[in-house]
């Protein structure tokens, strides 16, 4: 079975599909699953990762999509602190003179050995031009135009015609400030084609437009987050051979034009990277998506290796780049947090990567080190390598960690129906549908919002034989909140019921696909609805 979000959760419609789990997929119905959050720093400003020690909202809503596993969830706030592109409001010079030491840990990455040599070099000659050879630099530019597209309204011209489609209005590029400002507002109503062009447009008035690849170019933080929001959205849309291509030119991400250092009259006194570091573990995670998983392994590797380093050197009283440092304690305190949780960051992706590689072995000997970097996140973390015994057959162990689940929150409130859903996958990892749909019943009369519940009571009944109950169950689901449970899961199983159930499932697919044309944004995923 696919996972999908429920609730409060947003969809994962494109990326690689996370473990499957029981019960039998004759069928192919999606059950809900619970998930896990642990963030990172997409999108947002160096400030706000700090602040939640390694945590941003917009981290979530791209892991969510790209970093497919049992266990990723979103944030309801996107775009929370990001920082206006190309405004004209600050002035560099001014505020690079004081380097903060939020910028310091925010930043601080170790070069490599010819990287670092660079930077020396260019330091000792602060007013006379070092020459780096070409193959040296990072030289990006846009490899493609324009991938706008709506598949909603080219499905609404093809099966309800021209003036149907013509009420199909979304915003596209053009249509909203050129700027951060405009990219939040795409995003945040799920036009994410749109927002890879707008990124196009801002990168093009950097320089780095079309046909600008391997041309010589400069960076700014702005550039380097224009080129993650790209990069991140083109892997959230499953367009992960565009992504490979734009990657190309930036390598390892650890040329010497990528580092503060490089540019010393426009960043005076500023030392680090310019590249947020979940650009670093999008580079990683982004392999396993093209089919080579060893490669993101190895990627993830070199990244933990550093942030060991940097974390080694904190506790033993340096700075992040190992030199001797005045750092209050206070200070010293924020750079441990961060970059433990950075390193609690990258295990996870190495476990959801063995996942993705069936060595479920290593790759629960991975999350029970993740517990470590994020003990707040342990009953998840349990719930989710429980899930993993139910997808290799071991019930007597997902038994257990459950159980182990359950002693771990009996202390918290509100988590007894999360509980429940746990313990109601037993269930259906031994076929036992009636009972699971016993207490999705009762998850939903303590809490009849609860879309996880409700979707699989729905899918429960289907299995038992009662199918116009469970379509009745679903439909009253979406027509009770069209925008918050216009779920593809959801959808997709609807129009898997119409099949079984009539033959006049090709209009009822069509009604469907005009409730989604008037809340969804360009980025739906049409094969849901399954009318192509």
């Amino acid at each position: 079975m696919e996972d999908a979000g429920g609730g409060e959760e947003t969809p994962a419609p494109e990326a690689p599909h996370p473990p499957q789990l029981a019960p039998p997929e004759e069928q192919g119905l999606l059950f809900h699953e619970e998930t896990i959050d642990l963030g990172g720093d997409e999108f947002g400003s160096e400030e706000n990762e700090t602040a939640s020690e390694g945590s941003s909202p917009l981290a979530d809503k791209l892991n969510e999509h790209m970093m497919e596993s049992v266990l990723i969830s979103a944030s309801p706030e996107p775009f929370a602190h990001i920082q206006a592109v190309f405004a004209g409001s600050d002035d560099p010079f001014a505020t690079a003179l004081s380097m903060s030491e939020m910028d310091r840990r925010n930043d601080a990455w170790l070069p490599g050995e010819a990287t670092r040599g660079v930077l020396r070099a260019v330091a000792a000659q602060p007013r006379g031009a070092v020459f780096v050879d070409k193959e040296n630099l990072t030289m990006p530019g846009l490899r493609f135009d324009n991938i706008q597209g709506d598949a909603v309204k080219d499905l609404m011209l093809r099966f309800l015609g021209e003036k149907a489609a013509a009420k199909r209005q979304v915003l596209n590029a053009g249509s909203v400030e050129q700027s951060f400002v405009g990219l939040k507002q795409l995003i945040s109503c799920r036009n994410w084609r749109a927002a890879v062009d707008l990124c196009g447009r801002l990168l093009t008035a950097h320089g780095q437009g079309y046909g600008k690849s391997g041309l010589p170019t400069s960076h700014t933080t702005d550039s380097l987050q224009l080129w993650f929001v790209r990069l991140a959205l083109l892997v959230k849309l499953g367009l992960f051979q565009n992504a490979e291509m734009e990657f190309e030119p930036f390598g390892n991400l650890d040329q010497p034009d990528l580092y503060y250092e490089y540019y010393p009259h426009v960043y005076p006194g500023r030392r680090g990277s310019m590249v947020p570091f979940s650009m670093r573990i999008l580079h990683a995670e982004l392999q396993q998506y093209l089919g080579n998983p060893q490669e993101s392994l190895d990627r993830l590797h070199r990244v933990k290796t550093v942030c060991s380093k940097i974390l080694a050197n904190l506790e033993q009283g340096l700075a992040e780049d190992g030199a001797m440092s005045s750092v209050t304690q206070e200070g010293r305190q924020a750079s441990v947090r961060l970059w433990r949780s950075r390193l609690g960051r990258v295990m996870y992706s190495m476990a959801n990567c063995l996942l993705l590689m069936k060595d479920y072995v290593l790759a629960v000997e991975a999350y029970h080190a993740v517990i470590k970097y994020y003990p707040e996140q342990e009953p998840q973390l349990l719930s989710g390598i429980g899930r993993i015994s139910l997808q290799i057959g071991d019930i007597k162990t997902a038994e257990k960690y459950f159980q182990d689940v359950e002693k771990v929150t009996q202390k918290l409130d509100g988590l007894q129906g999360k509980i429940m859903v746990l313990m109601n996958f037993l269930h259906l990892g031994q076929n036992n549908f009636a009972e699971a749909h016993r207490f999705f019943t009762e998850i939903l009369r303590m809490d009849p919002t609860n879309a996880v519940a409700n979707n699989n009571a729905a899918v429960c009944l289907l299995y038992l034989g009662k199918l116009k109950d469970s379509l009745r169950q679903l439909e009253a689901m979406v027509q009770q909140d069209p925008r918050h449970y216009l779920h593809e899961s959801v959808l997709f199983n609807l129009t898997t019921m119409y099949e079984l159930e009539s033959s006049r499932s090709m209009q009822k697919k069509q009604a469907l696909l005009e409730a989604v044309a008037g809340k969804e944004g360009d980025s739906f995923n049409t094969q849901c609805l399954k009318l192509a």
